[in-house]
């Protein structure tokens, strides 16, 4: 006969001892990996944007420094969704309210573009107002938005981030090289699109309608003809006198609300004098070539961001001032909240100050 094996029983406490361990082991897996549907702003840093901003002839340097404020962006664990609820620096929102039926991957893209578009403004704003003679030199055409347009069929071929180079073997490299290089199509006719896509030149299939049947803008109709939401032309500010060269270099930074600080900051190199009056100057606001200052969001997060890093005065477009001003009360912060409309008004107020 065989002999049945005798099972040897553990030693009492042995099985619960693990029990515990790895309890706590799913737990901080469920709360710290698993995904979940949020998303979440935290506020960012603040950053100085002097060695942003290069002039080709600079302006002797201040005592003060311009610091352009950020939010932080991450797709919350569950753990940060259960801190929320004490930690008022943590604001949720739903993903997909968010990216609205984007990838993640599309939404940073969009966001580089709209942020080379505000270079450009800021840099047009601060040429005007030192009055300096410039020129704008389109260079590239963009698809800052991509999706159903007024062609959806279309959309299949354009992503955005995507640079067009030819449409229908005709450059368009321009808004008006691309106007014109849509013009005489057949509405539904198929062709191919040259473009830049991650650094690659591939070529898409596109059925563009007729521009010309659309209301809106010339880009707008452009976008549409392409099935696309929205393009961009990335321009060139360029100075009549070369030795006025400014460049912005802020590679890694999305989003059109640094334009208010960059445009600042190139007006003092660009003008004699300290524009900071030595103070160290924070501030937030989307700005266009004629120096009007435009809402933002996330400013509560910025306001951290510029009270952390010693910020002494924080300008800001007037639609976020009563909440920028909240903010700094509710974290005790001796920050200077100032509102302002345009770049004008921004120059103004820290001559004041």
């Amino acid at each position: 006969m065989n002999k049945q094996r005798k099972l040897r029983k553990l030693p009492a406490g042995i099985g619960g001892m693990w029990k515990w361990p790895v309890c706590a082991a799913i737990i901080m897996t469920l709360l710290l990996y698993v995904p979940t549907p949020f998303a979440a702003y935290e506020p960012g840093i603040a950053i100085s944007t002097k060695p942003l901003v290069q002039a080709v002839a600079p302006d002797s340097p201040g005592e003060g420094t311009f610091l352009l404020t950020t939010v932080k962006l991450t797709y919350a664990n569950f753990w940060m969704a259960i801190r929320s609820a004490w930690d008022h620096n943590i604001e949720l929102f739903m993903k997909k309210d968010l990216l609205k039926g984007k990838t993640a991957g599309e939404y940073q893209q969009r966001l580089s573009v709209v942020m080379l578009g505000s270079q450009t403004d800021a840099l047009e704003a601060a040429y005007r107002k030192a009055g300096i003679p410039y020129k704008i030199a389109p260079y590239a055409l963009v698809v800052s938005e991509a999706g159903p347009g007024g062609n959806a069929a279309g959309s299949r071929g354009l992503l955005t981030g995507d640079e067009l180079i030819e449409v229908g073997g005709v450059a368009a490299g321009s808004m008006s090289e691309l106007i014109e290089s849509l013009d005489g199509l057949k509405p539904g006719q198929e062709i191919d699109a040259s473009v830049v896509r991650n650094g690659k030149q591939v070529t898409v299939h596109i059925r563009p309608q007729q521009p010309a049947d659309m209301a809106g803008s010339a880009a707008d109709q452009a976008a549409a003809a392409l099935g696309v939401k929205q393009l961009t032309e990335l321009r060139h500010v360029v100075p009549d006198d070369s030795t006025r060269s400014v460049a912005i270099d802020a590679e890694g930074i999305g989003g059109p609300s640094a334009g208010l600080m960059f445009a600042l900051q190139a007006l003092d190199e660009l003008t004699s004098g300290d524009l900071t009056g030595g103070y160290k100057v924070a501030g937030t606001g989307t700005i266009d070539p004629e120096g009007r200052v435009g809402a933002i969001g996330g400013v509560g997060h910025k306001v951290v961001a510029a009270d952390r890093a010693g910020a002494e005065l924080f300008l800001v477009p007037e639609r976020n001032a009563a909440e920028a001003a909240g903010k700094a009360r509710e974290i005790g912060s001796e920050i200077k909240v100032i509102p302002v409309a345009t770049l004008d008004d921004g120059v103004l107020a820290l001559k004041r100050t």
